[in-house]
């Protein structure tokens, strides 16, 4: 059984909390990275992002360790406490633009369990990316972005973090995307105890979001042995509270000969019909697509075929690429084919069609979410999915709580 321990997190005071937090550093939009940094000299992204702000072409741990340095200020200054008892944190996140709350717990869990299959994962992770985030990892000494996991719903762990939120919360901030982030301590050790017995009786869990933080943390304790190198921070959600979106694909570079009859060409394997014009179909139900091109707009449905023993063959995303990129444009390796982009689903699709009119893309085609319970399935399996396969929500905010190794 994975074990989940409670521990003394370095935290911002109250008055700090919402300059010093930010978008998890995995936020692919640098021009506001960048603008944020700017704007505001508190926030964590001067921990993991220094390197944005600097013209100097040096090696990346140089601005890690700039990085490290930060924190050490804002601990000697005060800005940064450390718990003087080990806690588990309820975390409460609402989203008052979807109406959707999220909350769970933050401790720690085992290297140890990773490798042990105790943990589960569903993703391959790209060996840059790995080094990339032990660097940040070890030259930063902190993890202030915790790993999104999964658990089976548990009425023991609904109870007891009912009664926390009970209480009154250590943070109770809101962020300029009109979410709000909530904060409560578990600190008796009466609570402590029953929380790690309750989370010990579990068969697995599951990770949703943070694959790469993962293989880092597991690269960090093999590279450095050290006791408390052992363990990494996780937020812990009941998995029916999971928001799973899908990723729309963005095919650009195609050539002409690759756009004509191709009605004719997905007939081969789906149903096709006719979809509103310069809109994108979405889908409502398992097996369907949509397809946009600047000429065509289609709903696609594939066509029966029997099933096998192999969860992710069932996934939308893998009929993707056994029915559609593979055979048709001749894409056989999607993590690396530089035609072959994401957006995901949940974003302003406007941007998208401006690109297809002004032929900075040529195709877009949507699937059905998957479910978390298809998420478990292949990772009970041993099985991984295709890149991109799933977007989860919620997203986490760094900076918070850190994890001070």
């Amino acid at each position: 059984m994975p074990v989940f321990f409670p521990f003394r997190a370095l935290r911002p005071t109250k008055e700090n909390v919402t300059k010093f937090s930010a978008k998890t550093s995995d936020f692919q939009n640098q021009e506001e990275v960048m603008a944020d940094m700017k704007s505001n000299t508190e926030s964590y992204y001067h921990v993991t992002k220094q390197n944005l702000l600097s013209p100097l072409k040096k090696p990346i741990e140089h601005f890690f360790t700039i990085g490290a340095r930060f924190i050490n200020q804002k601990t000697e200054s005060g800005d940064l406490v450390r718990e003087k008892v080990p806690c588990f944190y309820v975390y409460r996140q609402i989203d008052h633009v979807t109406g959707r709350t999220y909350t769970g717990i933050i401790g720690l869990v085992d290297v140890l369990d990773l490798e042990n299959n105790l943990i589960k994962k569903h993703e391959l992770t790209k060996v840059v990316r790995e080094e990339y985030l032990y660097k940040q990892l070890h030259f930063t000494e902190v993890l202030g972005e915790p790993v999104l996991m999964g658990y089976q719903h548990t009425t023991e762990i609904d109870e007891i973090i009912a009664k926390t939120t009970l209480k009154s919360p250590e943070y109770d901030f809101k962020t300029i995307d009109n979410k709000e982030h909530i904060v409560w301590l578990i600190n008796t050790s009466v609570d402590l105890e029953y929380v790690t017995e309750k989370f010990s009786e579990l068969p697995a869990f599951y990770i949703a979001d943070g694959h790469h933080r993962c293989a880092s943390t597991i690269r960090n304790y093999e590279r450095n042995p050290e006791p408390s190198n052992r363990f990494f921070m996780v937020f812990l959600l009941d998995e029916n509270q999971f928001h799973i979106e899908s990723f729309h694909r963005l095919l650009h570079g195609l050539k002409p000969e690759e756009l004509d009859n191709l009605k004719e060409k997905v007939s081969q394997y789906f149903e096709v019909e006719d979809y509103k014009k310069n809109e994108l179909f979405k889908p409502e139900k398992h097996s369907q697509f949509g397809l946009l091109t600047r000429d065509l707009s289609l709903k696609l449905s594939l066509r029966k075929e029997p099933k096998t023993i192999n969860p992710e063959a069932h996934l939308d995303v893998s009929i993707l690429e056994k029915k559609f990129f593979i055979p048709i444009m001749d894409i056989h390796h999607p993590r690396t084919d530089h035609r072959l982009s994401y957006i995901a689903s949940s974003q302003d699709f406007k941007p998208v069609k401006k690109l297809l009119a002004n032929r900075k893309i040529d195709m877009v085609i949507s699937n059905f979410p998957i479910s978390f319970e298809e998420v478990k399935q292949v990772a009970d399996a041993n099985r991984t999915m295709p890149p991109k396969s799933t977007y989860i929500e919620p997203k986490l905010r760094g900076g918070m709580v850190i994890q001070k190794f």
